[in-house]
């Protein structure tokens, strides 16, 4: 009887051994920072507080951008025009390695955006879908390039589309407040 206690003891404690160091090592994996594809790197590069102005509105408008990184570097957090009526958020993540986006816009519809050109200072997402749109025909951003002008500047070009065809662009030229 001692003997069959023993054995069970053992294996109870060989079992739980193996449950630690298993759960340890998908834990590890689990927090390992994300590497994602050369265009999701370069996007990493804008977490931090951006400034500048917007052609949206009053030609000028003083606006700020905000990134942030989340979920162990696999997504970033763009937010634009924060804490102000027409604030928006993006979310840009690689999609089986290309970089992805959907947009949460303030005419509430959620177009998403993939990769389509890039280049060593142009990142272009286009149209690929999206959520509360009946059709392409629709209001919606159809369309964002991204210039890096140097580390601490770019321009955002955002492309509107209605009824099927470009509406016109918003332009932010975005300096580097802080990382």
């Amino acid at each position: 009887m001692i003997n069959l206690l023993f054995k069970f003891s053992y294996l109870i404690i060989c079992t739980l051994i193996l449950s630690i160091s298993v759960y340890a090592g998908s834990k590890e994996e689990m927090y390992k920072k994300y590497t994602g594809s050369p265009e999701y790197e370069k996007m990493k590069t804008l977490a931090g507080t951006w400034e500048g102005t917007s052609s949206m509105g009053e030609e000028g408008e003083k606006v700020t951008v905000k990134y942030e990184m989340t979920s162990a570097d696999s997504a970033i957090i763009e937010t634009l025009f924060p804490g102000t009526p027409h604030e928006m958020v993006s979310v840009y993540y690689d999609d089986n390695g290309k970089l992805s986006m959907t947009h949460y816009c303030m005419i509430k519809n959620q177009p998403n955006m993939v990769l389509k050109n890039s280049n060593d200072k142009v990142i272009g997402l286009e149209f690929s879908g999206g959520t509360n749109l009946k059709s392409e025909n629709d209001s919606h951003m159809h369309a964002l390039n991204i210039t890096f002008e140097d580390d601490n500047n770019i321009v955002q070009e955002w492309i509107y589309y209605e009824d099927g065809k470009e509406k016109g662009a918003n332009k932010l030229k975005l300096s580097r407040v802080n990382n």
